[in-house]
């Protein structure tokens, strides 16, 4: 087991976000989390990694190291991007020489060769985001929490970084806990979805993917997206799929 929530409820202030939310992450688990704007599916990220405490049920988990991929990427400006990744490699014990070499294989793995020393600024968006990828990779996380970071890019870059996700995935195994608004996207990358619904927000489905990521075809891609869509858009009582 990686995660665990048990009948987690959350307020901020007076306003309840959360109700009796209740799923269990096994090790190397993918786990899509959908639902509209504004219900509570970033809380959801910030009670696993602990940044928030919930005011009812229990999170457990005995990990520690956490990987975040934000919907924007978050690069410190005036640092480059070696630097931006280093950053998080600082107390883990390691001489500058090799926070820098694993930093540049990093960035080398995402394509980002020669660019190790040009500034947020000076990189494209996608480029960007692929910094902030291997940022959260580069310290091997046991648990990756990703908030929608291919949202407003273009099909063919969110394409291309998907692949290099998955791609990272087959090198460094861990568990992840992805927010997105796309059915497709929960459907190619996760092994399991749920989604959120309601005011305040609790789990209206759960969907496990029977087959396994790599071999499912656009057939059952488009046939497992359908039915995630469907329940995006009935706003029914709690259904399993």
């Amino acid at each position: 087991m990686v995660i665990e929530f048990d009948n987690v409820s959350k307020f901020f202030g007076k306003r309840k976000i959360l109700d009796s939310v209740s799923f269990r992450l096994e090790e190397g688990q993918i786990l899509a989390i959908l639902g509209p704007s504004g219900i509570g599916k970033t809380t959801l990220l910030r009670l696993a990694a602990g940044t928030v405490k919930p005011d009812s049920g229990q999170v457990r988990t005995d990990k520690q190291r956490f990987g975040f991929i934000f919907q924007e990427p978050r690069l410190l400006p005036w640092r480059t991007a070696l630097a931006n990744i280093t950053l998080v490699l600082q107390n883990l014990g390691l001489s500058r020489d090799e926070q820098k070499e694993i930093a540049s294989t990093m960035l080398k793995r995402l394509g980002l060769q020669g660019f190790e020393q040009y500034y947020p600024a000076e990189l494209s968006g996608g480029m960007r985001q692929r910094v902030s990828i291997a940022r959260a990779f580069v310290i091997d996380p046991q648990l990756a929490l990703l908030d929608e970071p291919f949202t407003g890019l273009d099909i063919g870059l969110k394409i291309s970084l998907r692949q290099m996700l998955l791609d990272l995935l087959t090198w460094h195994p861990c568990a992840m806990m992805y927010v997105t608004h796309e059915p497709q996207d929960a459907v190619l990358l996760a092994d399991r979805a749920i989604v959120l619904e309601g005011k305040p927000g609790k789990i209206v489905a759960s969907m496990d993917f029977e087959c396994p990521r790599g071999e499912r075809d656009q057939a059952y891609i488009q046939e497992q997206a359908a039915i995630l869509t469907s329940v995006l858009t009935a706003k029914e009582s709690p259904v399993k799929c």
